[in-house]
């Protein structure tokens, strides 16, 4: 069985003038890391060594003098300090503000393993908790107690020291031997300290340690989740200004003006901004944004007289002219299917219609009506927790609602969802369920689910009246709200994941629209547009923001 030795690393003292002036670091870890014969591991079992009732402590995220190696080939990232800081005020145990580029960059490697082996967020937690309590993220590079290196703290047995030291392969060493324990997913049931503690299996009366911090590594591994990889992140923009993360991690806008579509990009992920190049297009168009299976991003602009769409050639890369891809309408969204076929709908005078991939990354169906909905309605899109697409569409007089009645699958009917109103956005909370906003002459209101099939009533925000609206979520899975009218631009964001909202507070002066995303850091973005051309701004932190600025020129001017 996976038997995890304990060992005991000397805790040095100096006192000075009668006072404790340093503590040298109380050890590296918990357990030592044993599989099991047939688990998956590199090696068998050792012979005639159980050094599970050793007994030692663990280190504490100070670390010990014990050299490390790198847990990314390339090093830490700018984006993994810039996630580190922005965590650092959340964490509530171990790593509480020693959280640094290097183990965001270890923690990084782990989370980007479990993506590749196909697994979810949650086993991303469990992985990250166990190397919390065993090395405090570290990768020593040098035998801690007795054979243990690493990450996970796995001694010899478990494969070479180089495989040992390569974070993916002792990831998946460890995942190895939890699924062996836990067949069929039942990991994901299970107690995330408990399933650490079964893995690892260190002295008994350790075991309450790693579900200490759970928490803290569940906060860590959605933050490098949402953060990872190539595409925009839901919740999806639609309007006059959209912006996109192309698969290389930098953000792509759009800007729609009266002489067609403008576009401005980041020259280096996380980076500064290149000058606007106009693309043509339709004239005063509604946009949205989308990222095809294989990662490269769609745009859709649709005008009062067309609707055309043009993608990337390939994933990061150029743009293909435009392309007709319907007759012209009032307002549209898109977003992704749970097996990653984008599917658009828009609305006129007569409803709401749709159209949709037919394959990933391939063809489109012909356009389908949905049976009614709202006429010339506002939309908005999100996914549900288990993966289906919901459609909000609030017309001046109605809000209707309308969601697939299985994954990939078809929709239900229009379901009334509330009375008339300016605009709408939606997003999703940590936990994966719903929050919608809407605005009118009296402010800005929402309305959440309470479980998988039920909502909340509406409740009044407060909020700054008939205002254009986006929402983000931070790098900790928290909701963020935007809203801008003609006179000023206003923020409340939700004081904790899955939690109330805080009161609105200025967020700058007046526009004409409003459009959010993230970068590859996490951190939020948000654009604004107005008579004089197109603005942003950025979070520098994790609650903290750049002044408004122009995207590098001014751009198209947006009435």
């Amino acid at each position: 069985m996976a038997r995890c030795g304990l060992h005991r690393v000397l805790t040095r003292l100096a006192l000075l003038a009668g006072v404790w002036a340093a503590v040298i670091a109380v050890s590296a870890s918990v357990a030592v890391a044993r599989p099991v014969p047939g688990s998956g591991s590199a090696s068998g079992p050792p012979r005639g060594d159980d050094r599970s009732g050793v007994s030692r402590y663990f280190a504490g995220p100070e670390g010990l003098a014990i050299p490390t190696a790198p847990c990314d080939p390339a090093g830490p990232s700018g984006g993994d300090g810039t996630m580190a800081a922005q965590l650092n005020p959340q964490l509530r145990n171990k790593m509480a503000g020693h959280l640094d580029a290097y183990r965001m960059s270890c923690a990084r490697m782990v989370t980007q393993a479990v993506k590749e082996r196909g697994l979810n967020q949650r086993a991303a937690a469990i992985a990250i908790a166990t190397i919390i309590v065993e090395s405090s993220m570290n990768n020593y590079s040098q035998a801690v107690d007795h054979t243990s290196i690493g990450l996970f703290q796995q001694q010899d047995w478990w494969g070479s020291r180089e495989q040992r030291l390569n974070p993916a392969y002792a990831t998946n060493a460890f995942l190895n031997d939890m699924e062996r324990r836990y067949p069929n997913g039942s990991w994901n049931n299970a107690p995330i300290g408990e399933v650490c503690w079964r893995v690892q299996q260190p002295r008994e009366d350790l075991r309450h340690l790693y579900g200490i911090e759970a928490a803290d590594a569940t906060l860590i591994a959605n933050a490098l989740w949402s953060g990872t990889g190539g595409g925009p992140k839901h919740p999806y923009a639609s309007g006059r200004v959209v912006s996109g993360r192309s698969a290389d991690g930098r953000l792509e806008a759009f800007a729609a003006g009266a002489d067609g579509v403008h576009h401005a990009w980041q020259t280096s992920v996380n980076g500064a901004w290149s000058t606007w190049r106009f693309v043509g297009g339709p004239r005063n168009a509604q946009l949205a944004v989308a990222s095809n299976a294989d990662g490269r991003l769609e745009l859709f602009a649709l005008s009062d007289s067309t609707f055309d769409h043009m993608w990337q050639t390939g994933p990061s890369g150029g743009w293909s002219a435009w392309k007709n891809f319907g007759t012209g309408g009032h307002r549209l969204a898109a977003g992704h299917n749970a097996d990653g076929r984008i599917e658009v709908f828009a609305s006129n005078a007569e409803g709401v219609f749709h159209r949709w991939q037919t394959a990933p990354s391939g063809g489109w169906s012909a356009w389908e009506g949905t049976h009614g909905g709202p006429p010339n309605a506002r939309l908005a899109m999100e996914n549900a927790p288990d993966g289906r697409l919901e459609v909000f569409a609030l017309s001046d007089s109605t809000f209707e609602h309308l969601y697939q009645t299985r994954v990939n699958g078809g929709w239900s009917a229009w379901e009334n969802f509330g009375t008339g109103g300016r605009a709408v956005a939606v997003s999703h909370n940590q936990d994966g369920r719903l929050e919608v906003f809407a605005s009118s002459g009296e402010g800005v209101f929402h309305r959440w689910q309470t479980g998988p099939a039920s909502w909340s009533a509406w409740t009044g925000t407060g909020g700054i009246p008939d205002a254009e609206l986006a929402t983000s979520r931070s790098v900790d899975g928290r909701v963020e709200v935007f809203a801008i009218n003609g006179a000023t631009a206003s923020q409340s964001w939700q004081t904790r994941p899955n939690a109330a909202f805080s009161q609105w507070e200025t967020f700058g002066g007046g526009g004409t629209s409003i459009g959010t995303a993230n970068n590859a850091d996490g951190r939020i973005e948000v654009f604004g547009t107005s008579h004089a051309g197109v603005y942003h701004r950025w979070q520098t932190g994790f609650s903290t923001w750049s002044q408004w600025a122009w995207l590098n020129d001014a751009g198209p001017a947006i009435n």
